[in-house]
C-alpha cells in the first residue's frame, strides 16, 4: 500500500524498520511493581485502572466504576489537598494509605489537560537519609574545574547513589548524533565511553518524553506488562497519554535493544 512504510506503529508492533515511528508514549500497560488509576476530575469516579488495581491496593472489589472516595484509606483526602495547578506541569508525590486493611503506598498524582487525573501508586521502600551524599555531591560539584571534570564527578556520584552498575553521560551534538562522554561501570563489564551513535539510535519521539519526563525506569527486563482496562478512555474515546507515567511500560523493542 502506498505510504504504508511511513505509518506509525502501535506500541509493541514495531521493527528495527520502523521503530522511530513507534508511538512508545500510549503503552496501554505498566509495569507489575505499581498499579494505575484514571479518575474523571468531576466526580473522582476511576475510569480506567490497571489489571492488578484490586489485589495490588487491598481492595475487596474492582475500583472500575467507584469514586476515590468510597476506596478504603485516604487516598482521595490526599488528593484534595493538592492544587490543580501543581498536577498540571509534572506529577505531585503524595504519601497515602490505601485498601483494607490500609496499606501506605507512594503515590505520583497528574492531571493532563482532558479532564482526567492519573495516580500511580507504588508500594513504599524504607526510608533513606540523603542528607550527607547530597551535601558531598553539592561540594563535588561545586569543584568541579571544567566541563569534563563535571560530567565525570556526576558519573560517579549517581553510580555511588544507586548502585546501578553502569552510569552514563550521554551528549548530543547539533545534528543530533551522540557520544558516550563520560561513564562509571562495574569491573568486567565492556566500556562504552567515547562510543559514537547515530541521531536515529534515539528516535525523536523518545527524545520529546525525555525532555517532559526526566526520569525514566525499567526495574526487570523480563517482567510482564500489566494492561490497563478498558484499553480505550471511556472519556476520551483513545488511548491514555502516559508521557508522564512512570510506571509505563516500555516498548518490547527497547526492553530487546
Amino acid at each position: 500500500m502506498p505510504g504504508a512504510s511511513n505509518s506509525a506503529p502501535a506500541f509493541g508492533e514495531a521493527d528495527l524498520s520502523n521503530c522511530k515511528r513507534e508511538q512508545i508514549h500510549l503503552a496501554g500497560s505498566i509495569q507489575p511493581h505499581g498499579a494505575l488509576l484514571v479518575v474523571r476530575e468531576a466526580d473522582a469516579v476511576v475510569l480506567q485502572a490497571t489489571a492488578n488495581a484490586r489485589s495490588f491496593l487491598n481492595l475487596c472489589n474492582n475500583p472500575l466504576g467507584a469514586s476515590l472516595e468510597d476506596l478504603p484509606g485516604d487516598l482521595m483526602e490526599q488528593i484534595l489537598s493538592l492544587r490543580s495547578e501543581q498536577m498540571r506541569s509534572l506529577p505531585v508525590a503524595v504519601r497515602c494509605h490505601v485498601g483494607k486493611p490500609a496499606a501506605p503506598f507512594d503515590g505520583l498524582v497528574h492531571a493532563p489537560a482532558d479532564g482526567c487525573m492519573i495516580v500511580e501508586l507504588e508500594r513504599p521502600e524504607e526510608p533513606v537519609d540523603v542528607t550527607q551524599s547530597l551535601e558531598s555531591a553539592l561540594h563535588a560539584i561545586r569543584d568541579s574545574s571544567s566541563f569534563r571534570i563535571l560530567c565525570d564527578e556526576t558519573a560517579r556520584l549517581f553510580k555511588e547513589a544507586t548502585s546501578y552498575d553502569r552510569v552514563m553521560v550521554y551528549r548530543f551534538d547539533d545534528d543530533g548524533h551522540g557520544q558516550v562522554f563520560a561513564e562509571q561501570c562495574n569491573a568486567g563489564l565492556v566500556t562504552y565511553l567515547f562510543n559514537r551513535y547515530p541521531a536515529s539510535d534515539i528516535p525523536q519521539i523518545a527524545r520529546r518524553l525525555y525532555e517532559r519526563n526526566r526520569v525514566r525506569v525499567l526495574v526487570d527486563v523480563q517482567y510482564d506488562p500489566v494492561p490497563i482496562e478498558p484499553r480505550f478512555s471511556p472519556f476520551t474515546g483513545s488511548d491514555l497519554d502516559m508521557s508522564q507515567c512512570i510506571l509505563r511500560s516500555s516498548s518490547p523493542i527497547h526492553v530487546q535493544y
